[in-house]
Order: C-alpha cells, then structure tokens, then sequence
C-alpha cells in the first residue's frame, strides 16, 4: 500500500511558517515524519513538462519516456487509454487564457469546470474550421479532444496542470511543424471569443473557454507489471488549497489528514509532493539490536524547508 498526498510540501516561502501548524493539527504525519526514512526526488516540471504530482503517478505506473520526448509527454496517452506503441498521441485541453499587463496566463484546471453541453456546443461551433483542415480531432470527455496532426510534428510537451504555473509565452510552440496548428489555434478562438457559452459562464462570473492546449506527442503505452501489483491511493484533502495558495484553508484541512493516517498501516509508504520535488516515506529498516532502544527522531524540518 501507498498513499500519494500533493500539495503536501509547501514552497519554501511558507514551509517553516507552517511547520508549527503541523505540529499541532497533523499529529500522525509529524509522527511519520519522525520515523520514516525519507527519500527525497527532485521532478521539476520545466523539464519533466509536467507538475511533480503528475510526474509521480507516471513514475509509478513504470512509464519511460520515449527518445525526444519528456516524461509528462506520457500523461496524453494515458488519459486517452492508447496503449498501442503505434500510435502517436497528442491531446488538446479547452482551456482559459487571459492577458494582462504582465503577458498571457493560464487558468489552472482546478480552477474552473466545465460541463458536457459547454463542450460540445464549442465543438459544433468550429466543426467547419475541421472539416478544412489537415488536423482532425475527436472528443474524449468535456475538457480533453484528441487531435491528429500530420506526421514528423514535435513540440516541447507540457500539460495544462503544469504550463498554469509557468510563463505562457515560454512555452507556447513555434515550431514550424506546428504552423497549421496555430493558425488553427487563431480561427478557434476568434469563433469562441462571443459565443453564447461564454457569454453566459461571463454573466456567471466564470472564465471563458477561449482556447485549446495541446500536449502529448508519446506513443501508447501500458503501465509496467511490477506497477500493476502496487496499490496506490491517493490523498487530496491538501490539494486545492495548495493549488489555491490558501494556506488558511491547506492548515483547516491538516485534522483530516491526521485522522486518515491514523486509520492506515503504520508500514504505509507516503509520497509528498510540492512545486519542484517529492518526498517519499518508507518504515525505517532497523538491525535487531536497533530495535532495543527507540529510533531516533528524523530532522524533517531540514528537508521540509528546502527550496520549492
């Protein structure tokens, strides 16, 4: 059994602020803290093109990435269930853009919904831009459209979890093989900047689905048979609050996660997640001479404060 937790490791900014907190409001963790042997990966996403959470999952179930492509590339296939080594898959998310005086940002997904009819209705609204073009493209769910480009396309992948804490404009592709996806791109998102859903998620006060964010560009694949055996739950009372920067709201949900662990096998390996790194807790392998005093207490603080 493993448990996965992101948005468990704070930046550093805040970390040693709330080291108390956890103290006093998440007793088992600091308990396990204490303990547990504690491995430390550094996952950061402008080169894994995904956030550490993701990178994680995808490590776990055995993915590889494939040459010229990084390990978030993999994440497209996955979500799209292609387990086929032949094909090539590359996803594109409805996603939120907006400009301001410091450039172009992207709504983290969290951060907004978007329902089944708001999708397609977008998607009738440009099938006419499809039907003349090389890239065709097939809904998968209300946020996710597998798109087929002509073959030798490459682009530096990143998901959209990952780009929402980033600089747009660094990431945005230029690559000459992506020209017919861009002007694409521009003929979207002038058919969708008045259209009646979001029009009407403007009056709702929600943000317009205003453009599509492709990732992807790794063949199929099929988690290793060592990763099938392993049991992985994961934790997301901590997430959103992470995500949110709302660390009222990430210190009120500190009880809950004490009381879960309290619940779990005290063998139970942990795996916590931040911005740039992971952090996993294994039970300590002691000699049975080390079992005739107690175990000594981790320094926890020293890598929990780390830069992030």
């Amino acid at each position: 059994m493993h448990l996965l937790i992101p948005g468990a490791l704070p930046p550093s900014s805040v970390a040693q602020e709330l080291i108390p907190q956890v103290q006093q409001y998440c007793p088992a963790l600091v308990q396990r803290l204490n303990t547990m042997k504690a491995s430390t990966q550094t996952l950061q996403p402008e080169h894994t093109g995904c956030t550490v959470f993701e990178a994680v999952q995808l490590l776990q179930h055995g993915y590889a990435p494939v040459t010229n492509t990084n390990l978030g590339a993999g994440l497209a296939p996955q979500l799209a269930g292609i387990k086929a080594s032949t094909e090539t898959v590359w996803l594109a998310e409805l996603c939120a853009i907006s400009v301001g005086r410091e450039g172009a940002s992207f709504a983290h997904p969290s951060s907004f919904t978007i329902t089944a009819a708001e999708s397609d209705a977008l998607f009738d609204a440009i099938a006419e831009l499809w039907a003349n073009s090389t890239i065709s493209v097939l809904p998968l769910n209300a946020r996710q459209w597998r798109v087929w480009l002509k073959p030798g396309v490459s682009t530096r992948s990143i998901t959209p979890a990952a780009i929402a804490e980033m600089h747009l404009a660094d990431w945005w592709p230029q690559e000459d093989s992506l020209r017919d996806w861009r002007r694409l791109i521009n003929e979207i998102q002038m058919v969708w900047h008045e259209h009646p859903v979001n029009l009407a998620r403007a009056e709702r006060g929600e943000v317009p689905i205003n453009s599509l964010w492709l990732f992807g560009g790794a063949p199929g694949w099929s988690p290793s048979v060592n990763a099938t055996t392993q049991t992985t739950a994961v934790y997301e009372g901590l997430h959103t609050p992470y995500l949110q920067g709302d660390w009222a709201g990430w210190i009120a949900a500190l009880p809950a996660l004490s009381e879960h662990l309290s619940a779990l096998n005290p063998a139970t390996a942990l795996t916590l997640t931040g911005q740039q790194r992971s952090v996993t807790l294994t039970p300590a392998q002691r000699r049975w001479w080390q079992t005739l005093w107690p175990a000594r207490s981790q320094k926890w603080n020293l890598w929990w404060n780390l830069q992030n």
